[in-house]
């Protein structure tokens, strides 16, 4: 028997989102460790005022590490700067580095109006969500994802 791939959500400033979209942006720094495994799917929530989840990657690992460790193994897939990077992990000793594979955008993005429309307590993670694998959210994430990928295979 196969272990269930699990679900997460994060959330992510919308200029981020981009850098992931365009794949400048494949690790995604946490400043704390995340317990999740490899091939877990990471579904990722644009910030408001944006509010979409707007694409889906895959956990190819995740690095539980010093900052400094992790600037020096990751600067060049984080897309910050390194003032940005040092701010961000201000008084942190152990930070998380997701690296990410297989990102693919939503299309159309699904919005949070019509998420909680399905979830009606739908609320964006301040730091990361698991998502129940017959839950209204990820019904919703799914549904979309499959548009996507049925519309790109049409092509």
């Amino acid at each position: 028997m196969t272990a269930q791939t699990e679900d997460i959500l994060i959330s992510v400033e919308y200029s981020y989102v981009l850098s992931m979209l365009k794949g400048t942006k494949t690790v995604e720094v946490r400043r704390r460790p995340l317990r999740i495994s490899p091939g877990t799917r990471v579904w990722v929530y644009s910030k408001l005022p944006r509010g979409h989840i707007e694409l889906v990657a895959t956990a190819d690992e995740i690095v539980a590490a010093s900052p400094h460790r992790l600037w020096d193994l990751y600067q060049a897939r984080i897309a910050i700067s390194f003032a940005e990077f040092k701010s961000y992990f201000s008084g942190v000793e152990v930070g998380c580095a997701i690296l990410l594979c297989d990102i693919k955008p939503l299309r159309p993005a699904l919005k949070l109006a019509t998420l909680r429309r399905t979830s009606r307590n739908f609320h964006p993670p301040q730091f990361f969500k698991r998502l129940g694998a017959y839950g209204p959210e990820l019904k919703s994430f799914r549904s979309s994802a499959m548009a996507t990928f049925q519309a790109a295979s049409a092509h």
